[in-house]
């Protein structure tokens, strides 16, 4: 967990995921470097541990992030299988 906050009890560890993940499916818009970058900010993962956690490596997460990335679907498979997402397709009207 980043050290740069204070650690969370089991308890309030399963809230956080809990509402980052309602976030994200609130918001099926968002675009994947926005939902990579809200997953492991939000549940306070380092880089080093989100990669650890999905086999990528810590600079292409860093480039999805800052959007500079161009990921495969296979990678971006990776980063979303640990929390039990997966990515589709919705229709732009969403919101409308």
């Amino acid at each position: 967990m980043d050290r740069r906050y204070a650690e969370l009890s089991p308890a309030e560890q399963v809230e956080r995921r809990r509402e980052v993940l309602s976030h994200i499916h609130d918001h099926p818009e968002l675009p994947i470097h926005r939902v990579v970058a809200l997953l492991r900010g939000g549940l306070r993962f380092t880089l080093s541990e989100y990669s650890r956690l999905t086999g990528v490596s810590a600079r292409v997460i860093q480039d999805i992030e800052q959007d500079r990335g161009n990921p495969t679907l296979g990678t971006v498979e990776k980063l979303l299988a640990p929390f039990g997402l997966k990515l589709a397709v919705v229709s732009s009207r969403i919101g409308e």
